[in-house]
């Protein structure tokens, strides 16, 4: 974790072990002699590289030293000196089980937690979230007046206390992200994530735990895919770097158009999350699955109400039009009597589009699905009588012959006795034909 404040906060410590004196003490405590005191001098005039040899050397000689609480807070400052952060750390957890309200070494342990390698100690992982826990649980007894070291200003100490909360808040939910315990992780993020909006970094964590719940709590998918957005969207103050950000963004649309099924509404999302670190009451994203549901739902819906159009839309239409309909009507359709009684269904209804030739026509050509679009084409095996308009409606059934796929046009064979609806009458003959049919029989 970068915390800026932290690093003040550090860098003040460190400057102490440089010029730390003891002439203002309290006079109740001494040295134990001239030993003693020529030891501590050995240590303010040691260079870097000896002077936890110095340390060592007046701990070793004097280990009840009057200023034995000085001298270890002087080894932690030399530690992160000199980059020892196991050592700084251990220290640190060591002052805190006698003086846990120790500013330098509550600072210590929330900035050098992310230092260690990894993975870290299931021990270390447990100071980090003690040291963290207490922190939130006690800020105000920590940044008591009486807890101000000496060399730290009113000003800086009223800043500190904002910082340390927050830095105890990101500490934590780092332990439980390195616990893998997702449930705890998330709700830790999200109250650092409330305490400091503009965390990018802390958005695609929180990203990764939502989604790592999906087994048990599909719900949460969304929302992970939001702090991806934001992750990716996010430009302002402590957004992630440029091709971070791009990876994010090319994570998102992988996974939301995985889960969508494409990645219609993408661009809203992420004009959604920029503006936002959390998604409205009420958010969520449509799966592709929850979709098909939807869309089963409705097509039962239709087909209780239609059942020819249902029949039509589901087992003959779809299925034609879809790769290897072809090999489909061979192997399911052709030569089979349509609707057959399926579902109920003894006849489909259409309209009339146009008749070949238009009066005693031997083929009509009928829209079933929708109005005056064909496709749907009767071959009779003789004429009907006379004629009908277009637009009008006929109940028929047939035998598969053919289709084309686009555009879609099902031919089906059969007999006017097998059409219901049909009105058209062949006009009655003149009384001047009837005479020329009469005289010819005489002949």
């Amino acid at each position: 974790m970068k915390n800026p404040i932290l690093t003040l906060i550090a860098a003040a410590g460190l400057g102490l072990s440089l010029g730390w004196g003891l002439a203002a003490q309290e006079p109740k405590r001494d040295w134990k002699g001239q030993e003693e005191y020529g030891l501590f001098q050995a240590y303010q005039k040691a260079d870097l590289k000896g002077k936890i040899d110095a340390l060592d050397k007046w701990k070793a000689a004097f280990p009840a030293s009057d200023f034995s609480q000085e001298r270890e807070e002087q080894y932690l400052f030399v530690y992160q000196q000199t980059n020892m952060n196991r050592q700084a750390f251990d220290k640190a957890a060591e002052i805190l089980k006698t003086r846990p309200n120790h500013f330098y070494s509550l600072s210590a342990i929330e900035r050098l937690a992310y230092t260690l390698p990894p993975p870290p100690k299931s021990s270390d992982l447990e100071t980090a979230e003690r040291v963290s826990t207490y922190l939130l649980d006690n800020l105000d007894a920590v940044f008591a007046p009486s807890n101000k070291p000496m060399e730290v200003k009113d000003g800086e100490w009223i800043t500190y206390k904002p910082a340390m909360k927050n830095a105890a808040q990101a500490t934590l939910a780092w332990v439980y992200v390195q616990r893998k315990d997702h449930p705890k992780a998330e709700t830790e993020l999200k109250r650092y994530l409330r305490l400091d909006p503009t965390q990018a970094q802390t958005s695609l964590t929180l990203g990764g735990e939502l989604l790592a719940q999906n087994q048990d709590h599909p719900e949460k998918l969304p929302l992970g895919l939001y702090q991806f957005a934001r992750a990716a969207s996010y430009d302002g103050p402590n957004s992630l770097p440029a091709p971070a950000r791009k990876q994010a963004q090319d994570y998102l649309t992988k996974t939301y158009t995985a889960y969508h099924g494409s990645n219609e509404g993408l661009e809203k999302l992420l004009a959604l999350a920029k503006n936002s670190p959390f998604p409205p009451e009420g958010f969520s994203i449509e799966s592709s699955r929850d979709m098909a549901i939807v869309k089963a739902a409705k097509e039962k819906e239709f087909a209780d109400a239609h059942p020819d159009l249902g029949l039509w839309q589901s087992a003959i239409k779809d299925p034609l039009i879809m790769d290897g309909g072809e090999a489909y009507f061979e192997m399911n359709m052709k030569g089979v009597l349509l609707p057959g009684g399926a579902n109920g269904v003894q006849k489909f209804t259409a309209k009339i589009v146009s008749m070949t030739p238009e009066t005693k026509p031997k083929q009509i050509v009928l829209a079933l699905e929708q109005p005056n679009v064909p496709d749907v084409t009767l071959e009779l095996s003789q004429a009907l009588p006379g004629k009908m308009e277009a637009g009008e409606a006929l109940q028929f059934e047939g035998v598969a012959k053919s289709y084309t796929r686009q555009p879609f046009m099902l031919v089906l064979e059969t007999d006017p006795d097998k059409i219901a609806g049909w009105t058209g009458k062949n006009p009655p003959k003149s009384s001047t034909g009837k005479a020329k049919a009469q005289a010819k029989g005489k002949q």
